[in-house]
């Protein structure tokens, strides 16, 4: 039998984890502002886009994470981080005050969005496979979820308990969409790998007929919003609209010459009803009368294959949206004349990698895709067009970005494709290839020294001024703002110091863990060092690199990732895998200024600092502003 004591110890265990569990949700204490990452997309595979039913907001998964974005104020987003798997579709509720999502794994969460504190309200293994699409209905207690399980591949639930709701089959393959009738009776309809549409009467739902107008894959079916027609739109370039009540075919879309000329991946309806947009692989965004079928304008988004249309979405507020495969978000203005791009929102489709500053307070960061985005508000990002060959996402690295640091004009990224990239925070102006994948950069005014997986060099945009093969592996490198010396950090945990002519000038003690992070303070005075054995050492640069700081700052429960000094050089920042920052002063070194919790889902990989705001990100695609 449990005492009062161990009783009182598990209750607050318990309490203790859901306040943990509610931090995941909440904004921590110091966060000022946030930069959120862009849907992610994959090449034949359509996307689904969902706005609030009220407000100029926008919600769609990144990894495994659902963000939710205001159309008209980039500063105004929140990233929702309750899942453990790939989040595959998510969805506001009609009423607003509710949103669903569904991941790889098959489980459903319906949590709160006008609550501060996004509470849980259910959480349900719908199948074992992933859910690939989801739909509330009009009164905002059923939701219709679709995807890939073992033997059941669609089903409809109560939004507050996730219990069944009839028997649905139909599909011998993926379930890939579906489309919710919002008023009574209530219908559904869904399209799938196996070519067919079906059409299902309910509630209960129970199978009525199935629709095989389409020759391939059915990628989007979308009801209009007062329910009178439904559309669907597949792989075979056909779009088709049925009688929303019985599910009758009525007509098919079709326009040989402006058309569409190739799968079509997502429709969706006017608010009126009356027009549908479609996109799709041929670059092609369509816009048709619902009643005639007749196509009222075709407009072409661009030539490469990263212009592919992946997603549509017309929100109630009037603005219909595209969502291209490169990741950019356009904001379109549907005319007599077509559709035109008013504004283009770009974002990281993949975890930011490496993260710095500029002089003049942009922000640059480079991803694991390639590609790099710079901000200088601190609310949007605009990515920064690479040129390498055959990519989807415009990246300027044909690989993983390891490092990127400013210089005295622009600054320089290192890449998985073994190549340094100077530019500004515009546009790319050289790129010079060097011995080994680069690991990290440090800045020497207009030089950069790096450090690769062969050894160490120093280089600018005209090409590499010296190299200097290695007998140990570098992992980190840092350099001194006041002199032309910088540090490079090695897997062995020791730490050297170099001039500009790669001469060895002074060797520091090994550290117990490899190296994984340094940083020179802006008055050259004192060099930061954090390890894979979580520890964070300062020697004082101008003494011989005498310890500062030893054997106090190990606060972080796993391997530092990035250290970084504030302007005055008394202050450092550092983060970890442990998702967690914390702020030290050498003032009072025997116990952390502030801590930051939760920071970053899956753990922080840099830190810079904008001014006297700490400016973070991490393997959750976030960059965020914290004050000090």
């Amino acid at each position: 039998i449990a005492t009062a004591a161990q009783v009182f110890a598990r209750r607050s265990d318990r309490t203790a984890q859901i306040n943990r569990n509610m931090c995941d949700f909440l904004a921590a204490d110091g966060l000022k502002s946030r930069l959120v990452p862009g849907p992610s997309t994959e090449r034949g595979h359509a996307l689904p886009l969902r706005a609030h039913p009220k407000e100029p907001k926008l919600c769609y998964a990144f990894g495994k994470y659902v963000v939710v974005r205001s159309l008209e104020d980039a500063g105004d987003n929140f990233v929702y981080r309750g899942h453990k798997y790939p989040v595959g579709a998510c969805a506001f509720a009609p009423n607003g005050y509710w949103v669903a999502s569904g991941d790889s794994a098959g489980f459903l969460r319906v949590w709160s969005w006008d609550n501060p504190e996004h509470v849980l309200k259910v959480e349900v293994q719908v199948f074992s496979g992933a859910i690939k699409d989801l739909q509330w209905d009009g009164e905002s207690k059923r939701i219709a979820v679709v995807g890939d399980g073992a033997t059941l591949r669609c089903k409809c639930v109560m939004w507050d308990t996730g219990n069944g709701i009839g028997e649905m089959v139909g599909h011998q393959k993926k379930v890939i969409t579906v489309a919710y009738r919002q008023q009574r009776p209530f219908r559904i309809m869904t399209g799938s790998e196996d070519f067919k549409c079906v059409f299902y009467k309910g509630p209960p739902f129970k199978l009525d007929h199935s629709c095989t107008e389409h020759g391939n894959y059915v990628n989007c079916v979308c009801y209009a919003p007062d329910g009178a027609t439904v559309a669907s739109v597949g792989s075979d370039k056909k779009v088709v609209i049925y009688e929303g009540k019985e599910g009758a075919t009525l007509r098919t879309l079709a326009d040989a010459k402006k058309g569409p000329q190739g799968s079509v991946y997502s429709c969706a309806y006017a608010p009126d009803g009356s027009k549908l947009l479609t996109g799709g692989a041929d670059k092609r965004l369509c816009v048709w009368n619902v009643d005639t079928g007749a196509l009222l304008s075709s407009t072409d988004m661009g030539k490469d294959v990263a212009d592919m249309q992946m997603g549509v979405a017309w929100a109630a507020t009037g603005r219909p949206l595209s969502l291209s495969l490169s990741g950019d978000l356009n904001y379109l203005d549907v005319g007599a004349a077509g559709c035109s791009a008013t504004k283009v929102v770009q974002a990281p489709q993949a975890p930011i990698s490496a993260m710095t500053t500029l002089r003049d307070g942009t922000i640059v960061a480079g991803c694991n895709d390639g590609t790099v985005f710079s901000s200088g508000d601190g609310k949007e990002w605009t990515k920064i067009a690479g040129a390498v060959p055959r990519s989807i996402c415009r990246a300027a690295h044909g690989g993983k970005v390891t490092s990127v640091v400013g210089l005295a004009t622009g600054f320089a990224s290192g890449g998985f494709d073994d190549k340094v990239r100077f530019g500004d925070a515009g546009a790319y102006s050289a790129e010079v290839a060097v011995e080994g994948q680069p690991v990290a950069l440090g800045s020497l005014g207009d030089v950069a020294a790096c450090a690769t997986t062969k050894g160490v060099c120093v280089l600018d945009a005209a090409g590499v001024k010296a190299f200097q093969a290695t007998a140990y592996d570098p992992t980190a490198c840092a350099a001194d703002p006041t002199k032309d010396r910088f540090a490079v950090g090695a897997k062995d945990g020791s730490i050297r110091i170099f001039d500009r002519t790669l001469t060895e000038v002074s060797s520091l003690p090994p550290h117990r863990g490899a190296v994984a992070a340094l940083a020179w303070s802006p008055d050259g005075l004192k060099l930061a060092a954090g390890d894979a054995d979580r520890e964070i050492k300062v020697y004082l640069a101008r003494e011989g690199f005498k310890v500062a700081v030893q054997n106090t700052w190990r606060h972080h429960t796993a391997r530092v990732t990035a250290v970084a000094w504030d302007p005055s050089s008394k202050c450092l920042a550092s983060t970890s895998n442990d998702e967690t920052i914390y702020y030290w002063s050498l003032d009072a070194p025997a116990k952390h200024v502030r801590k930051y919790e939760l920071a970053h889902k899956d753990g922080g990989v840099a830190l810079a600092f904008k001014g006297a705001t700490l400016v973070s990100a991490g393997h959750d695609g976030c960059a965020c502003l914290w004050d000090v």
